[in-house]
C-alpha cells in the first residue's frame, strides 16, 4: 500500500474517531440535559399538565386502591404530559391502618424498604407530590419506608384491583401517624376525571 493510500486511511480512521466521539458527548450531554430538567423543573413545567377536578376519591377509584375510612388529609392529581399520565393519591392514617393497607399490596416474603438514598431537602418534580403541597417522600429518611407493586403481582384482591405500576412510599412522620404516598405512571392515556358542574 503506498504512502498516500495509508495516509488517507489513517485520517479516514481519524475522522471516524472524532465523529464517534462527537456523537457520543452528544448522547451524554442530551442525557445530562435531561435528568438536570425532571430534577429541577422550571414554574411552568411544574404548573403544566395539571388536570382539573381530580378528587381523591374518583383518584382511589381510578388507581384501584381501598382509602381507609379513617384517612384525612387527602390529597390527589393527574399530570398527563406528552410522555406518559402520572396519578398521584395520599392520605394519612395511623400507623397500625397504614400498616392493614400496605400488608395485602405486598409481595409474599417481601417488606418495604428504608430510603437509603434520599434526594436532597428541596428537590422537586414536574409531576410528583410538590403540586400538592407536600415535600417530595424520596426526601424522607426517618420514618420512610418504600415499596411498588403492578397488577397481579399479590394474589391478594387489593393486589389485583391495582390498576397500575405503583411506588409506595409510608412516611411514618410522627409516632403513631403515617401518611402514604402513591405514585403511579402509565403509557396509556389514563381516564380524566368527569367535568364539576
Amino acid at each position: 500500500m503506498s504512502s498516500t493510500n495509508r495516509s488517507w486511511h489513517r485520517r479516514l480512521a481519524l475522522g471516524a474517531w472524532a465523529f464517534t466521539g462527537l456523537c457520543v458527548l452528544g448522547v451524554l450531554g442530551l442525557v445530562l440535559w435531561s435528568m438536570y430538567e425532571l430534577t429541577h423543573p422550571t414554574e411552568e413545567q411544574k404548573n403544566c399538565c395539571w388536570e382539573q377536578n381530580v378528587t381523591p376519591e374518583w383518584m382511589a377509584r381510578t388507581m384501584g386502591f381501598q382509602v381507609p375510612e379513617t384517612a384525612t388529609d387527602r390529597r390527589a392529581g393527574l399530570n398527563s404530559n406528552v410522555q406518559y399520565d402520572v396519578a398521584l393519591l395520599t392520605f394519612t392514617v395511623t400507623t397500625a391502618e397504614a400498616d392493614r393497607f400496605l400488608k395485602p399490596l405486598q409481595r409474599e416474603g417481601t417488606q418495604l424498604v428504608r430510603n437509603t438514598h434520599p434526594k436532597e431537602p428541596g428537590y422537586t418534580r414536574s409531576d410528583g407530590f410538590s403540586h400538592l403541597g407536600l415535600p417530595e417522600p424520596e426526601t424522607f429518611v426517618d420514618g420512610m419506608r418504600i415499596g411498588g407493586l403492578c397488577h397481579g403481582d399479590t394474589k391478594t384482591p387489593e393486589g389485583q384491583a391495582v390498576q397500575f405500576c405503583t411506588k409506595i412510599y409510608a412516611h411514618e412522620f410522627q409516632p403513631g401517624t403515617t401518611r402514604i404516598y402513591l405514585w403511579a405512571s402509565s403509557d396509556a392515556n389514563i381516564d380524566k376525571p368527569p367535568a364539576s358542574h
